[in-house]
């Protein structure tokens, strides 16, 4: 009888041995599998989120594009009517003519001529020799409200004496519902001419304070008179001294 490789303790002792990794080996490949399977049910629900979030922007899309039609469809007659009315006005309002330099050059300047002589003794009567020779239209600015500027309305009217005015308005040969303005140079221009005298509407001009009593007109107002009415075309541009 050949003697036995291992004792009988050992060979039990090995058994057991096998046994417990057998378990454990059991048990890991238990637990890594539990561990797949919870991670592709993970990937799955990522997958079907991924799906349901491209499904909700398609919708969002589509519902985006279907209100974009439905406001062009809307503004389409809006645009239609807009441009419809916007032509009719056109055609019933003329627009406005400008006036061309060499229709008032002369005659600003002789009024800048006469403008540079205020100082001599005479100048009242030759601002009266000028109106008349001119067949000028003596007019005065009436603001109706605080201020023009602040919600105010300008109205310019007639007047008779040539000391009482504060504009000369020459009209324009062959057109007579034109006329070129200009200021009285008579008049001082002072911070009340103009504040409430319509100046600082009728004229650009360089004015900050105090008074001046020599006017330049670089540029004459171009109004127009119709059924009596007086209206600001262009406003002119004038310099103090």
């Amino acid at each position: 009888m050949e003697p036995a490789l291992f004792s009988p303790m050992m060979a039990d002792m090995i058994l057991i041995l096998v046994g417990a990794v057998s378990i454990v080996a059991l048990i890991g490949t238990a637990y890594n599998y539990s561990i797949i399977i919870s991670r592709r049910d993970k990937i799955l629900k990522i997958e079907q989120l991924e799906r349901d979030l491209k499904l909700l922007q398609q919708e969002i899309r589509e519902l985006k594009n279907g209100a974009v039609k439905i406001r062009r469809g809307e503004a389409a007659p809006a645009a239609e009517a807009g441009a419809s009315a916007a032509a009719d006005t056109q055609k019933r309002t003329p627009p406005e003519k400008k006036m061309q330099p060499e229709v008032w050059r002369k005659f600003v300047d002789d009024y800048n001529n006469l403008a540079n002589s205020m100082n001599v003794p005479r100048a009242a009567e030759a601002c009266d020799n000028f109106v008349k020779s001119h067949k000028l239209t003596l007019l005065v600015c009436v603001v109706s409200g605080p201020a023009s500027a602040n919600g105010g309305s300008l109205s310019y009217e007639t007047v008779e004496q040539v000391a009482g005015s504060n504009y000369w308005a020459w009209n324009v040969a062959g057109q007579p519902e034109d006329f070129v303005v200009v200021p009285n140079p008579l008049v001082p221009y002072d911070e009340k001419l103009h504040q409430a005298g319509g100046m600082k509407e009728t004229f650009a001009s360089n004015y900050e304070t105090g008074s001046f009593k020599q006017i330049q007109v670089k540029l004459p107002a171009c109004f127009t008179r119709k059924a009596g009415s007086w209206k600001i075309v262009q406003p002119g541009v004038i310099r103090l001294k």
